[in-house]
């Protein structure tokens, strides 16, 4: 995949500067008992920093994570990737001209936040949009009897013409303990930009 393209397609533009009082809230059950949860996501300072709350049965836990100070506190979209009936967040921490990056939040085994992770230990990362430079984005498919695996697509343009043709991969992910493990993975190359290999539907993770 061509650094360059990717790197084109994820440059930052300025929007308005954020506030310490920009804040969003979301009704989530993230312990899967069918009672109602709240998250809440609040702007530190210039922006640059996010603190991340869960309100369950009561208790109060947070925790602290990467903010963008010109696109502001976004909401937040409420997931369940692998079909347990614990929900996860969508949290953007950043945003550019086509692009915005997220990462994905759950209720850790201690009753905090706990963003999800690769195998490997790193934060998994969703990255979203990419204008014609790339395409980037996420959805979920069914897997086994009730669950679902987490798919992501990222490709480039790697076209030296006016046809777009696209260049990369989709990766499907197991998702369990807020662990993400690859089971399956499609390159692909050449793709035209209305192949269907490029879409996705976000809403099939909800």
């Amino acid at each position: 995949m061509s650094i360059g393209a990717l790197a084109a397609a994820m440059a930052l533009a300025p929007f308005g500067v954020a506030t310490a009082d920009s804040t969003e809230t979301s009704t989530v059950d993230l312990n899967g008992d069918g009672t109602p949860d709240t998250a809440t996501l609040a702007a530190v300072g210039d922006g640059s920093r996010q603190v991340l709350k869960f309100t369950v049965d009561g208790r109060v836990t947070e925790a602290t994570l990467t903010g963008d100070a010109y696109a502001g506190t976004r909401p937040m979209r409420v997931l369940d990737v692998n079909h347990d009936g614990k929900q996860e967040l969508l949290v953007s921490e950043s945003v550019g001209a086509n692009t915005e990056w997220f990462g994905v939040w759950d209720l850790g085994a201690d009753g905090a936040p706990r963003e999800m992770t690769t195998q490997d230990g790193r934060p998994l990362k969703i990255n979203e949009g990419g204008g014609v430079a790339a395409r980037l984005g996420y959805e979920c498919a069914p897997a086994g009897s009730d669950g679902r695996v987490l798919i992501t697509l990222a490709a480039s343009n790697e076209s030296q013409t006016t046809e777009p043709a696209y260049d990369g991969k989709r990766v499907a992910y197991d998702v369990r303990d807020g662990v993400a493990a690859p089971v399956d993975e499609y390159p692909f190359a050449g793709v035209g930009q209305d192949d269907p290999v490029l879409v996705v539907e976000p809403g099939s993770c909800a």
